[in-house]
C-alpha cells in the first residue's frame, strides 16, 4: 500500500512537468518554464487630414470695400487619407504551459517553436509599442486688426455757448476736437484703402512711375515688403486656413466566435473618435476565414501517460481580415490569427 502511495505522489510531481496547463494557484516546479500559446491583435494607425478656416474681422465688408465674397463663419473639416493595419503578436494570458526543458530533447524542440511563433514566454508582448493618440485642434485665435488699423480718429464737433449782450442773447459757436472709436465698418474701409494704396504704389515702382529710384536689391526688397503689408490687410477680409494632420492608433483583439468589431469612429467635423464615441459613423473590422483555410477536428489522445514531455503549441489560421466603411471598403489583408486555430500538442522521449 504503500509503494502503491509513493508511485502516485511521483506521478503527481511528474506530471506538471510534461507540459501541462497551469492552473489558478498551481505551484510550479524548479526549474520549469511557464509559456503562453500566441495570440493575434491587429494594429491599426489611421490618419485624417483637416482643413480649419478662420474668418477675417471685416469678412462682412469684403464685397462693399474689395468687390469679393469672404466666407464669414468658422469650419473645421476632417479627411480620412491614410489606413494602415498589421498583425501582431502578443502572449496569451488565457493559455499558460508549464513545461521542464532541462530533461530529454525538450529545449531544441521548444526554442524551434518559439522562434516559429507557435509558442510565445509568458511575459513576451510583442505589440508593446501600442498607444491610443487622440487629435486635439488647439482653436485658433481670432484673427485681429489690432495693431494694423488705428482703432481712434479724432472727431471735432461744435458746441455753443451763450453770450448775453444788453437784453439780447447770442450763440457763440465753439469747435471741440476729441477721439473716438472707429467703427468695424470705418476700420474696414480704411483697410482698404490701404490695400489699394499699397497696390498703387507697387505698380508705381515696377512700372518706374515714381520719384524714388529703385534698383536691384533695393527694388525687390520694396516690392516683397509692400505684397506682405498687402496679405496682411487682405487676411482681414478673406480670413485665413490652416491645414494639418492627426493620427490615432488601435488595436483590436479578435475572439474566435466574433467576426465584426468597431475599430474606431470618423466624423467630418470632430475627426478621428475611439470606438465608445457615438458622435462618429463606425470603421468596422471584418474577419471571414474561408472554409479552404480551416483546419479539421483534431483530437489528440492524452488518455496515455507517456514518458518524455509533452509540448502545447497554436495552429493559426488564414484570416481575410477588411477595414470597411460602411459600403466602401478602404482595406484588406490576409493574416495569420491564432487564437481562431487548434491547439495542437506532442511528446518529445
Amino acid at each position: 500500500m504503500k509503494k502503491l502511495i509513493i508511485i502516485l505522489l511521483a506521478v503527481c510531481l511528474w506530471v506538471p512537468m510534461q507540459g501541462q496547463p497551469v492552473s489558478q494557484g498551481q505551484q510550479i516546479p524548479q526549474g520549469a518554464v511557464v509559456y503562453s500559446l500566441p495570440r493575434t491583435c491587429v494594429r491599426i494607425v489611421a490618419e485624417a487630414q483637416y482643413t480649419s478656416f478662420n474668418p477675417g474681422p471685416y469678412a462682412r465688408y469684403a464685397r462693399k470695400f474689395l468687390g469679393i465674397d469672404a466666407g464669414q463663419n468658422r469650419t473645421l473639416t476632417y479627411e480620412l487619407s491614410r489606413i494602415e493595419m498589421t498583425p501582431m503578436l502578443e502572449a496569451d494570458p488565457h493559455r499558460l504551459y508549464v513545461v521542464n526543458l532541462t530533461s530529454g530533447n525538450a529545449e531544441p524542440w521548444f526554442l524551434q517553436l518559439t522562434s516559429q511563433g507557435l509558442v510565445m514566454l509568458s511575459d513576451t508582448y510583442a505589440a508593446r509599442e501600442n498607444k491610443w493618440r487622440f487629435p486635439s485642434i488647439d482653436g485658433s485665435p481670432d484673427l485681429s486688426d489690432a495693431g494694423i488699423i488705428e482703432n481712434l480718429k479724432e472727431e471735432r464737433t461744435t458746441l455753443y455757448r451763450s453770450q448775453v449782450s444788453g437784453r439780447e442773447v447770442s450763440a457763440i459757436p465753439v469747435q471741440q476736437t476729441q477721439l473716438v472709436e472707429k467703427t468695424p465698418e470705418q476700420r474696414a474701409e480704411e483697410a482698404a484703402r490701404n490695400i489699394f494704396r499699397l497696390r498703387n504704389m507697387r505698380d508705381a515702382i515696377i512700372t518706374g512711375d515714381t520719384d524714388a529710384v529703385y534698383s536691384g536689391e533695393a527694388m525687390g526688397a520694396a516690392v516683397n515688403e509692400m505684397r506682405r503689408m498687402e496679405e496682411e490687410y487682405l487676411r482681414l477680409f478673406l480670413g485665413e486656413t490652416t491645414t494639418g494632420k492627426t493620427h490615432l492608433s488601435v488595436d483590436v483583439l479578435p475572439d474566435a466566435d466574433q467576426t465584426r468589431y468597431i475599430a474606431f469612429r470618423f466624423s467630418e467635423t470632430e475627426g478621428l473618435l475611439p470606438a465608445n464615441n457615438v458622435g462618429g459613423r463606425p470603421i468596422l473590422l471584418e474577419t471571414e476565414t474561408d472554409a479552404q483555410e480551416v483546419f479539421p477536428n483534431l483530437q489528440t489522445d492524452e488518455s496515455r501517460i507517456r514518458s518524455g514531455t509533452r509540448l502545447y503549441y497554436r495552429q493559426p489560421v488564414i484570416t481575410l481580415v477588411r477595414l470597411t466603411d460602411g459600403q466602401k471598403e478602404l482595406l484588406q489583408a490576409r493574416i495569420p490569427i491564432y487564437q481562431k486555430g487548434p491547439v495542437l500538442n506532442f511528446i518529445i522521449n
